[in-house]
């Protein structure tokens, strides 16, 4: 670690001790008191020094009990950790404090999503779009097209996609997430122009070079398919399902050696994957 940043530990330590000492049971309202505390929360939660980060949303809620955005953050770091719970009580209280705040809407969302209540994580996702016109909710329209795309509605999926890059087209996320659901609906000639439209905004993107290989694989053209898994895992070593496209072509390829060493490094990135451990069975079986 550099001088520089080595400082910058020993004052982002000073301050929190001293705004820490702050603390009292008779807090009076102090706007800019909050605020110092959310500005260091917010930075300590960028160097996942999330415990410290929650004590800091803590305060900057205590010196001013109406700080929306320190609801809603201190809920993202619990939504991280997986504290459910705690991260669906914060963002209900960003709700309540701000009826329009649209992204607590999406957060709440991913809240329910992710312990199971896909209908209510879409009944928020839709609350969220309607709320404002001019606000950015893309986030809200991808996350529905999501849903749709785990139904094999690839129709609906495709809609919704196509109306969170409008919203954001500087976002290749949208467009590789596109791209993958026209490829399984069988239009791959447009899955590769939406893929060459995010390697514009991206030339490094990991997801549109796994995206490609993915088109490249069903068109059968192995070489170009293996060129670009390749990029993918460049990017991106730990890239374990590009691995294991990759076995899966030396495997038809008849290339055994090679096929085991690509199913071999995505199980030791992953070794309790199961689907990795048939293929690899499969292949000393030659």
């Amino acid at each position: 670690i550099g001088i520089v940043m080595i400082n910058h530990f020993f004052s982002l330590i000073f301050i929190l001790l001293a705004l820490s000492s702050c603390d009292s049971d008779k807090t009076e309202v102090n706007p800019a008191q909050s605020k110092a505390h959310y500005d260091l929360a917010t930075e300590l939660a960028q160097y996942s020094l999330y415990e410290n980060a929650l004590e800091e949303f803590k305060l900057a809620i205590k010196f001013d009990p109406n700080n929306v955005k320190a609801y809603r953050k201190k809920g993202l770091v619990h939504f991280g950790l997986r504290q459910y719970v705690e991260a669906e009580k914060l963002f209900k209280k960003a709700i309540s404090i701000d009826p329009e705040n649209v992204q607590a809407y999406v957060n709440l969302g991913m809240v329910k999503y992710s312990t199971g209540d896909k209908a209510e994580a879409k009944k928020l996702w839709e609350q969220s779009i309607n709320i404002k016109t001019d606000d950015n909710d893309s986030k809200a329209i991808n996350n529905i097209a999501n849903l749709y795309k785990e139904e094999k509605n690839y129709t609906k999926a495709i809609e919704y996609y196509r109306l969170a890059s409008n919203k954001d087209p500087s976002n290749s996320m949208y467009l590789n997430n596109l791209a993958n659901t026209l490829r399984l609906s069988g239009k791959v000639d447009q899955a590769v122009n939406v893929l060459q439209d995010s390697l514009k905004l991206n030339s490094v993107g990991v997801g549109t070079y796994f995206n490609l290989g993915l088109v490249y694989k069903d068109l059968k053209e192995n070489k170009k398919a293996l060129d670009f898994f390749k990029k993918s895992i460049q990017v991106n070593p730990a890239l374990t399902e590009a691995h294991f496209q990759i076995a899966q072509i030396f495997l038809a390829m008849k290339n055994r050696d090679a096929a085991l060493k690509s199913i071999e490094k995505a199980i030791e990135f992953s070794p309790t994957n199961q689907t990795y451990q048939e293929l690899r069975e499969k292949i000393l079986a030659l």
